[in-house]
């Protein structure tokens, strides 16, 4: 008898609680069911404590405008939409933490993120396995889109071509021939690193020493001390900023001032600048353009951005604008798919959300107009080369012809 009392209880528990869930999925986790006064809630996933954190606050603030412009729309059906934000600390096991804890929401719908790709494929394998579609903003690594996954999406580049263009760009235009590439062992940069090795080397280059280092340490001149001998004309770094900081200051003290620093989208911020100081001089690193017929509209934003958050969007990240599109693709699709039923409930078929994301087309968004294709690539854009100039990241002139002209 007792043991029949505890199970009754327990079921009465069970049903309190599903009775008072603002939201709940149907059908098994198909639908999710969001009655009328409740919010329509998308995972928002960024390094907010982590390596990039400036970077993070940036994705995470143009997000944050995407959905203020459809709120004041009148939102999704008249569902305000909620973001519900995320750290993953730029890491692959706290990426994994974090999808588990937003798969296990029922309310959530979809993610906007992650932003470093580590964390990103870490956690694709949950969102694929819930159904819950994602796109990121800045995950670059070229395996991300490779697996078949249909949740998966992003309106980031692709290492593949970030690599290819890196490379190219130091054997025939700045002439270089001797080159040492070091990475951060992580999916982002080792990736990417790899990339370059293989073009560089196709092109006949050398490259004298491929290194992995610890995100950890904050020294790395004996790292640096055992290229001097390898007399490299520049160095890779696969990586982000925190670490190239250290690496360019630290260059100087081991007598490769005069080396070519080169890098990539995770160290193009004004962050790396304020950090390596003068060091931070001559240093390079890839971005992708701003297509020209999308300038008024990023000025737009770029406005509306400093005015909200008391910061220049490009001095807080260079992510913003991807973040911005990332987000408004998704509560698009989440519009095209939402009904409101005979209750009044606004329902949102999992399956359908999962196709409509995945079948975006000609979308107009801040970094171009964007059409997802079969593998979840939804970006656009031609990747060009910056330079610290006089403390600022300026563009510097990329051949249109990069990929097929001669090696100077």
């Amino acid at each position: 008898m007792r043991t029949m009392k505890s199970l009754r209880i327990m079921l009465l528990i069970a049903l309190m609680v599903i009775a008072i869930s603002p939201a709940y999925a149907q059908d098994g986790g198909e639908k999710v069911v969001i009655p009328p006064g409740e919010t329509v809630k998308v995972a928002l996933v960024t390094d907010l404590t982590g390596p990039i954190a400036p970077m993070g606050l940036d994705i995470l603030q143009g997000a944050q405008i995407a959905v203020m412009d459809v709120n004041e729309a009148g939102g999704i059906e008249g569902w305000d939409v909620e973001l519900v934000v995320e750290d993953d600390r730029c890491s692959s096991d706290e990426g994994t933490t974090v999808a588990s804890r937003v798969a296990s929401n029922p309310e959530i719908v979809a993610v906007s993120g992650h932003s470093c790709s580590g964390p990103t494929i870490a956690a694709s394998e949950i969102y694929e396995e819930a159904r819950i579609p994602m796109m990121s903003p800045s995950a670059t690594n070229a395996t991300l889109t490779a697996r078949g996954y249909d949740v998966v999406n992003r309106v980031a580049f692709s290492d593949g071509a970030q690599g290819e263009v890196d490379a190219n760009y130091l054997y025939k235009v700045l002439g270089v021939r001797k080159l040492a590439i070091l990475h951060d062992n992580e999916a982002y940069g080792q990736g990417l690193a790899e990339v370059v090795q293989r073009t560089f080397e196709d092109l006949g280059g050398e490259v004298v020493a491929f290194q992995g280092i610890s995100v950890e340490d904050q020294d790395y001149r004996p790292v640096l001390t055992q290229l001097v001998a390898e007399q490299p004309e520049a160095i890779f770094f696969g990586g982000y900023q925190e670490q190239a900081i250290l690496l360019v200051t630290q260059m100087q003290d081991v007598g490769l001032d005069d080396v070519i620093f080169f890098s990539d989208d995770g160290v193009q911020a004004q962050a790396f600048i304020d950090g390596a100081g003068e060091a931070a001089e001559g240093a390079y690193a890839s971005f992708v353009e701003t297509p020209p017929g999308n300038v008024e509209a990023n000025e737009e934003f770029d406005a509306r951005y400093e005015e909200l958050f008391g910061v220049k969007p490009d001095e807080q990240g260079p992510f913003h604008a991807h973040s911005y599109d990332a987000t408004m693709i998704l509560l698009q699709a989440i519009q095209k798919v939402a009904e409101v039923d005979a209750d009044g409930n606004l329902v949102i078929d999992r399956e359908a959300l999962v196709k409509a994301v995945r079948e975006t087309k000609d979308y107009e968004g801040l970094t171009g107009t964007l059409t997802c294709d079969e593998r979840g690539e939804c970006g656009v854009g031609r990747i060009i080369i910056f330079q610290v100039q006089d403390g600022e990241w300026v563009p510097v002139e990329v051949p249109e012809n990069l990929m097929e002209m001669e090696a100077e």
